[in-house]
């Protein structure tokens, strides 16, 4: 379990003060190798999952998936793939890549260094499904005998086309700027049209991503030296005639610190609501290379279509809409959070876990308008319960009411508790704080009555 508190945001209370997140944007489990995408008005990031038992890559064997429609109060949906359970042949889960297409999600994921497989559902959240059983992309393929087949970036062109992108590796075989490859999708998005195509991309390393911009396609990788975030620009996704433009963003550092102890990095960029953002990882929290955390941060262009660096901050992005507290919010949505953690619920979907006594959620930016007077709260308590305190602008700010939580029976058994607040209009900052010991009780979702 991480167990970390967080600068707090100031409250906020009917002003058009800007609210802005922490970086990282997850801090209840380890993830890396963030993969964003943008589905009907949210973005969905997918990372590797760093687990709490592990100090090896080879470790990797799951995927998480959090998500978010304003930038900064994030729903953590857990584990949504599971390599021994989901896959029949791969053994690992490096780098994930989604994308959506034919109402559907097609999730490609390498098996360590040597191929590419796809799973396919009918909802972000999964289950994914292995259609074929076997390896979508391997080192028997023609021009496919790259060091690390691994680290897949999918991509659909404006005019229908897909690719795959993937590849890495530093040796004779696959050497820096010569171990990358495309290789096309056919429109059912699990099998491939022709042969891989080898891609000029100076300094790389592993992790290609691309996006597009106007009519021009970026290609951004780690690289070396440095572990850097490098990119080229091409006049089309075969990235023949590109050009190496620089990095756009350097090995993450703070105050002067590198954050991500000079080692690998992972990155994703995407458009949201007018506004370009980068996805990374870093060890800001751990300071421990097998336990890596995800953030964002803006990124911004030039009048030439180069991108500007990436700047690192602790403050992350702003807040782009209010969240409403009128409905029905998941318990493991959050922007900071101190000591729970998420698992899946009875219910479905997932729930708040392994709360102590202080322990607390919080989300930013929580829109009250002219008033609240009731919360409602999906809970479940095995043993004797505890309370539920709601407050403002910190976990020991303004007390706006007390919902006490009574034993339910067991785990499975669910309960919706209410309660009055008071004095509460407005934006907010709300935290809810968790009472009493032992795992006093697990929370489902939670929902206020407007006056």
């Amino acid at each position: 379990m991480i167990r970390v508190t967080i600068a707090i945001i100031g409250l906020l209370i009917m002003t058009q003060e800007i609210v802005k997140a922490d970086n990282p944007i997850i801090t209840q489990r380890f993830c890396a190798d963030p993969n964003a995408m943008v589905h009907e008005g949210r973005v969905y990031v997918y990372c590797s999952s760093d687990e709490d038992n592990v100090d090896s890559y080879d470790g990797l064997l799951n995927y998480t998936l959090i998500s978010s429609d304003d930038m900064v109060n994030w729903t953590d949906h857990g584990i949504v793939f599971r390599v021994k359970e989901d896959s029949k042949w791969a053994d690992n889960a490096y780098a994930p890549s989604v994308v959506f297409r034919n109402d559907k999600f097609y999730l490609y994921y390498p098996n360590a260094g040597n191929s590419i497989g796809v799973a396919v559902s009918d909802k972000p959240e999964g289950p994914f499904v292995d259609p074929l059983g076997k390896p979508l992309v391997d080192k028997t393929m023609p021009n496919c005998d790259v060091s690390w087949l691994f680290d897949p970036c999918a991509y659909i062109d404006d005019d229908g086309q897909a690719y795959l992108y993937f590849g890495g590796g530093r040796n004779k075989t696959s050497p820096h700027g010569k171990n990358f490859r495309v290789i096309k999708l056919n429109e059912d998005m699990i099998s491939v049209d022709g042969t891989a195509i080898t891609i000029d991309s100076p300094h790389s390393f592993e992790g290609p991503f691309v996006h597009k911009k106007d009519s021009k396609y970026y290609l951004s990788y780690p690289g070396l030296p440095g572990q850097h975030i490098y990119y080229i620009i091409a006049d089309n996704p075969l990235f023949t005639n590109s050009e190496l433009q620089g990095v756009v963003l350097p090995s993450p550092s703070l105050d002067g610190e590198n954050i991500n102890l000079r080692n690998n990095s992972h990155e994703s960029i995407i458009l949201f609501n007018d506004q370009w953002y980068m996805f990374y990882h870093d060890r800001r929290i751990s300071n421990k290379a097998y336990k890596r955390n995800v953030c964002v941060d803006l990124l911004e262009y030039n009048e030439d279509g180069t991108m500007k660096k990436v700047v690192v901050t602790r403050e992350s992005v702003p807040q782009i809409k209010s969240l409403n507290p009128f409905e029905k919010v998941e318990s493991e949505t959050m922007d900071h959070q101190n000591g729970i953690e998420v698992t899946p619920c009875s219910e479905g979907g997932c729930m708040v876990t392994e709360i102590s006594d202080g322990d607390w959620t919080q989300l930013s930016g929580v829109d009250f308008g002219s008033g609240a007077k009731k919360i409602q709260i999906r809970v479940a308590a095995e043993g004797k319960g505890g309370a539920i305190e709601i407050r403002l602008g910190s976990e020991t700010g303004k007390l706006i009411g007390t919902c006490k939580v009574k034993g339910t029976g067991s785990w499975d058994k669910w309960k919706t508790i209410r309660c009055s607040v008071s004095e509460i209009y407005g934006v907010n900052d709300l935290y809810l704080v968790y009472r009493g010991a032992d795992e006093p009780f697990r929370l489902n979702w939670f929902q206020f009555t407007a006056r």
